[in-house]
């Protein structure tokens, strides 16, 4: 009996806050290593990648809807240990029908090693501009030996310039100033981005597109910070908060920096907010992810000056092609 076709969007609806409490068993039960199996980075971005929520065969399925580029139209992996090749079948067929490259994107290399060892139908690939860089926390905090010599430098003339400094965990009382704080870091980089391109241009540049996208996440995770049982810290410098950054735990032993923003001017405080987050609320984390690169040549040159202890790999799933 041939395999009758998924039909556009069958029980599909957009990701939305109140799914926090069905994927998070299947998260738990996961202990995920990348940052994308993490229910925070599903619902920030949702709109940006039109994320849509479904169940084949007993498993948590995840679209992303976007079609405004053949990169933004994809499967998550399936949450679920039952009938995975199926549920795996079902999605390819279900963008097949749609006229959508069947693709998943941003597999673990868990999921690759559990359930494409001893199969023939699928291929996987690491894609390098996604994998997670994962810092030994202790490293993070201590900043030992020759290689965060820059790092400690910063910090120093950093306490010695603003001496007026002081940290405060995330709370609803500064939340509302630390959106301010968000919203004006987006002006002062558009600002810097319009010496260099048009940023008015119809349609807008990527850069642009993709930074409006990173402030209004950071938004979100603002106005939802207790409904996602997240952590932050903030830093005040003269009275008025300047910096902050946003994690939560991803696993028993890691810790996921979501955000960090810092304002530029004042020399090594970025370089402050990441020692002293790591310090205030993850010493007793084994690990940091610190997330992708995304293929930015200078954020892979920051992101590897901090000497990370591995990579959390990423994997894009395809049929296999006949030899």
């Amino acid at each position: 009996m041939e395999k009758e076709i998924i039909s556009d969007f069958p029980g599909f609806r957009a990701l939305e806050l109140n799914d926090k409490e069905t994927l998070q068993p299947y998260f738990r039960q996961l202990q995920p290593e990348i940052s994308d199996r993490c229910f925070t980075n599903l619902f920030i971005w949702q709109e940006f990648y039109d994320i849509q929520i479904g169940q084949f065969k007993g498993n948590i399925c995840l679209f992303s809807n976007n079609n405004t580029t053949p990169e933004k139209e994809f499967f998550f992996p399936p949450l679920g240990q039952s009938n995975v090749l199926e549920t795996l079948d079902d999605c390819f067929d279900f963008m097949s029908y749609r006229d959508i490259q069947p693709i998943i994107r941003r597999a673990s290399e868990k999921f690759v090693q559990t359930h494409l060892n001893n199969q023939n139908r699928y291929v996987a690939k690491e894609d390098l501009n996604i994998s997670d860089y994962i810092y030994r926390a202790e490293d993070m905090i201590n900043l030992r030996g020759r290689r965060y010599n820059g790092q400690r430098n910063f910090i120093k003339r950093f306490k010695q310039n603003y001496s007026n400094h002081s940290t405060e965990f995330l709370n609803r009382e500064n939340i509302p100033e630390c959106i301010r704080f968000n919203d004006e870091w987006l002006e002062s980089k558009l600002l810097t981005l319009s010496r260099k391109l048009d940023i008015y241009s119809d349609p807008p540049p990527d850069a642009v597109v993709f930074l409006k996208a990173e402030v209004e996440t950071a938004k979100k995770i603002l106005l939802n910070f207790e409904k996602l049982d997240l952590t932050g810290l903030a830093v005040r410098i003269g009275g008025g908060i300047r910096a902050f950054t946003v994690g939560q735990r991803l696993n028993n032993r890691t810790a996921l920096i979501h955000i960090e923003k810092s304002d530029h001017n004042y020399l090594g405080l970025s370089q402050f907010l990441s020692q002293i987050f790591c310090e205030q609320a993850w010493a007793d984390c084994e690990y940091i992810n610190r997330m992708e690169d995304l293929g930015i040549e200078s954020l892979r040159k920051a992101k590897l000056s901090l000497g990370p202890h591995h990579m959390a790999k990423k994997y894009n799933i395809s049929l296999r092609q006949p030899d």
